[in-house]
C-alpha cells in the first residue's frame, strides 16, 4: 500500500494557550498561529496527575491509565516501591502506531517519551527521553540507524539538561541544538520513508519551562518581563516553530492534515510540597533508626538540606567544570549526603511518596507491598484519614490551604489496571505546589518556597487540527488527552474500538467529510500489549536524567 502522508502530528511539550495566545498577539509565532487560528482549536485537559508519562502514554492509547498501566515515572505494581522506571514494556495495551499499523497504514513517531524499547510497526519508530545512553536499537526497524547516522550524527533522544549556572545563554544555545537535531532526524526519515501517520515529539518547550518560567514573556498576570526580544522561553518556542514550519513544508502538501496537541499546560512555580517529610511529621512514614540516618536527618534539621546546597551550587556553578557543571551529577551527590528512599523502615511506614511533580500517595498494604504493614481491612479508614488531612493543610506561609482537590484512585481511574495506581491523588491549589518525593527530602518542613525550578505542569494542554479534514476557524469545547487517539482513526478512515475513552466532536471536522464519512465504531476488547524487553535498563540513569529535565523532585 503506498503512503498517502495524510496526517502529520507535532508533540510540543507542555504548551499550553495561556502562553500561546499572548504570544500570537504580539505577532510572535506566526506559523503556528496560523494553524491554531485556521483550522480548530481547543484546551486539552491532561491526566491526573499531569505528568508527561502517563499522559503521552494516554495520547499514544487512547484510554486513561487504569487501562494502559502507566500512572507515573515509576514502575507501578512492582514490589521495589518505586525504585524502578517505566518503559514502552511497561504500556499494557496497544497504541495507535500499532493499531494503524494492523489496518496497513505506515507510521512514524519520533522521540516521543515512552516508545523504547521500540514496538515493531509499518513504519518506523526513535524512541525518546527514557532511552539508556547506551542503546542502540534506538530506533525501528534497526537497519534505518546506519542511514540516519549518516545523516545527523548522533541521534540525541532527550534534550540537554540544565546546568547548576547563573548564565542560562549557554543552555539555551545547547537546547537549540538539541531541536536542531530532531528536525534533522524528522526530514531525513519523513523524505526518504513512506508514511500516513507520523509524529515529531520536542521536549524543549517543556524542559525551558521548567528551569526558566520566570522569565517569559507569555504570563502577563505573574511575569514582570515586557521583552520578547530577551525571552529565553519564547527563543526556544520560535526555534521549535521554526522546526514545524520547516518540517511542513519539506514533506506536507495541501492533502495533509496538521495536529498540534500538548500532554499538559505550564504555570507559575511558588511552593513545595515535601508530601515524605509531612508523612514523616505526621506518623505515617518512618525512618531506619541507624546512626548515619539519624545524622542526616539532624542535619536537615540544622539546616543542611537540598534547598540551601542548591544555593551554592547556583553561586558555583560558573567556576566548575568550564561552565559545564551538571545537575546530574550534582543531584547524584545530593542522593549520597541527605535523607533517601534508602532511609524509609518500610516495614513501619504506613503511606509515602514515590515523587514527581504533582500529587500521589500510596498506602503501603500487606501483601501488596514487599514490606507492608497496614492490614487490609485497615486500607480504607487509614485513606481516609490521609484525605481529610491532606485537605485541612495550610501553607505556613499565606495560611491558605496547600491542596484544592483530593481524590481516589477509582474516582480517576477506570480499568483492569486501577490497582496499580496511586491510592490518593490530588491537585494543589492553583497548581503552584509541587511535591517534594520520595527520591529526596528536600528540607524536614512540610511547605517551603519553591527553588531550582520556577515553572511546573498545568492541567491545561492544547490542541489544533488544521486541513481538508478539519473545520476553519472554529473553537471546540474542552477535549481530554484521551481523544486525539480517536481522532486519528478516524481521519484515517479507520473504526474507533469501543474500548477508547476518547470523543469525537462533529464541529471539529470539516462538514464535507462528516458526512461522506460518518465515525464508525467497533465492539472491542482492551488489547494486550506487545512488545520486547528493555534489554539496556538502567534505571538510575533514566532517574536522573528525569530529575535534571525538572520531572522528578
Amino acid at each position: 500500500m503506498s503512503s498517502e502522508k495524510e496526517l502529520l502530528i507535532f508533540g510540543l511539550d507542555g504548551a499550553t494557550y495561556d502562553l500561546l495566545d499572548t504570544w500570537f498577539e504580539n505577532g510572535r509565532l506566526s506559523f503556528l498561529e496560523e494553524i491554531v487560528e485556521n483550522g480548530v482549536k481547543s484546551d486539552m485537559e491532561s491526566t491526573i496527575p499531569p505528568l508527561t508519562g502517563p499522559a503521552w502514554t494516554t495520547f499514544q492509547t487512547g484510554v486513561n491509565p487504569g487501562k494502559h498501566g502507566v500512572f507515573d515515572w515509576g514502575s507501578s505494581g512492582e514490589l521495589d516501591y518505586g525504585r524502578g522506571m517505566i518503559d514502552a514494556s511497561a504500556i499494557k495495551t496497544k497504541t495507535i502506531w500499532e493499531l494503524l499499523s494492523e489496518q496497513d497504514k505506515k507510521v512514524g513517531s519520533i522521540g516521543l517519551p515512552v516508545t523504547y524499547p521500540p514496538k515493531e510497526v509499518n513504519g518506523f519508530i526513535t524512541t525518546g527521553v527514557l532511552t539508556p545512553k547506551v542503546a542502540d536499537d534506538y530506533i525501528y526497524p534497526p537497519e534505518l540507524r546506519e542511514g540516519l547516522e549518516g545523516k545527523i550524527g548522533r541521534y540525541r533522544f532527550a534534550p540537554t539538561h540544565a546546568e547548576m549556572a547563573l548564565n542560562s545563554s549557554k543552555w539555551i544555545e545547547e537546547l537549540k541544538k538539541s531541536i536542531n537535531n530532531r528536525e534533522e532526524t524528522a526530514l531525513h526519515l519523513l523524505e526518504t520513508q513512506e508514511w500516513d501517520v507520523s509524529l515529531v515529539y520536542f521536549m524543549e518547550t517543556d524542559t525551558v519551562n521548567h528551569h526558566l518560567y520566570h522569565r517569559n514573556t507569555g504570563d502577563t498576570v505573574n511575569n514582570a518581563n515586557e521583552n520578547m526580544d530577551e525571552d529565553p522561553v519564547l527563543e526556544v518556542y520560535e526555534r521549535v516553530e521554526q522546526a514545524v514550519k520547516t518540517i511542513t513544508e519539506a514533506v506536507g502538501d495541501e492533502n495533509t492534515n496538521i495536529m498540534l496537541v500538548s500532554d499538559h499546560g505550564f504555570g507559575p512555580l511558588e511552593w513545595i510540597f515535601n508530601v515524605n517529610s509531612w508523612l514523616l511529621k505526621k506518623g505515617y512514614l518512618k525512618l531506619k533508626e541507624s546512626t548515619s540516618v539519624k545524622i542526616k536527618r539532624l542535619a536537615g534539621k540544622l539546616g543542611f538540606n537540598q534547598k540551601n546546597m542548591y544555593k551554592i551550587g547556583d553561586l558555583l556553578g560558573p567556576l566548575a567544570r568550564g561552565n559545564e557543571w551538571e545537575m546530574e551529577g550534582f543531584d547524584d551527590i545530593l542522593g549520597k549526603i541527605f535523607l533517601s528512599l534508602n532511609d524509609v523502615d518500610w516495614k513501619n511506614t504506613k503511606a509515602y511518596s514515590r515523587g514527581g511533580v504533582t500529587g500521589a500517595l500510596r498506602l503501603n498494604i500487606k501483601e501488596r507491598e514487599k514490606h507492608g504493614c497496614v492490614e487490609p481491612e485497615e486500607a480504607e479508614d487509614l485513606r481516609e484519614e490521609i484525605m481529610a488531612e491532606l485537605s485541612d493543610l495550610t501553607n505556613p506561609y499565606t495560611g491558605e490551604p496547600v491542596i484544592e482537590t483530593v481524590m481516589k484512585k477509582e474516582d480517576v481511574y477506570g480499568g483492569p489496571w486501577t490497582s496499580l495506581g496511586p491510592d490518593i491523588l490530588f491537585l494543589t491549589k492553583d497548581m503552584k505546589t509541587d511535591t517534594g518525593g520520595l527520591t529526596v527530602f528536600k528540607t524536614m518542613d512540610s511547605v517551603i518556597p519553591a527553588f531550582a525550578i520556577s515553572g511546573t505542569h498545568r492541567m491545561n494542554g492544547i490542541f489544533a487540527g488544521r486541513g481538508p479534514k478539519f473545520n476553519r476557524g472554529t473553537k471546540l469545547d474542552e477535549m481530554s488527552i484521551v481523544d486525539p487517539a480517536s481522532i486519528i482513526l478516524y481521519l484515517s478512515g479507520l473504526e474507533v474500538p469501543s474500548y477508547m475513552d476518547g470523543e469525537l466532536q462533529e464541529e471539529a471536522f470539516a462538514e464535507k467529510y462528516w458526512t461522506e464519512n460518518p465515525p464508525r465504531y467497533v465492539d472491542a476488547k482492551l488489547p494486550g500489549a506487545k512488545g520486547k524487553k528493555n534489554e539496556n535498563k538502567d534505571d538510575e540513569e533514566i532517574r536522573e536524567r528525569l530529575k535534571s529535565l525538572g520531572y522528578l523532585a
